[in-house]
């Protein structure tokens, strides 16, 4: 999917740069009809324009559809991550606050 995304930006600036630019270098080094040339660059950057609306609005729909589709074991074992994560968490909080006694302890020898 990342791959298809890529490729499709790569061919829209090119198409959006690369058509205008040899339309400009034709009719500038070789005598193309310059207003031809214009034509054409002008219509490369229309259809460029709607192939990035029509890709934005495909590319969003599908981020939408990849969204819902989480299957449930997926949903069970993000559940079980979370819950040990949050415990984690906790004990660390514990670990800390044993450090901190500790080093009261330490502080009020050391005086």
């Amino acid at each position: 999917m990342v791959r298809t995304s890529i490729l499709t930006a790569m061919c829209i600036i090119l198409l959006g740069f690369g058509v205008p630019a040899v339309c400009i270098y034709s009719s500038v080094q070789y005598g193309f009809n310059s207003i031809l040339a214009g034509i054409v660059a002008i219509f490369a950057l229309i259809v460029t324009g709607v192939l990035v609306i029509v890709g934005m609005g495909i590319g969003l729909g599908q981020s939408e559809i990849m969204r819902d589709t989480i299957a449930p074991e997926e949903k069970e074992k993000l559940n079980a991550l979370r819950a040990d994560q949050r415990a984690t968490l906790e004990e660390l909080d514990d670990i800390v606050a044993i450090l901190k006694e500790i080093r009261d302890v330490l502080k009020t020898a050391q005086e």
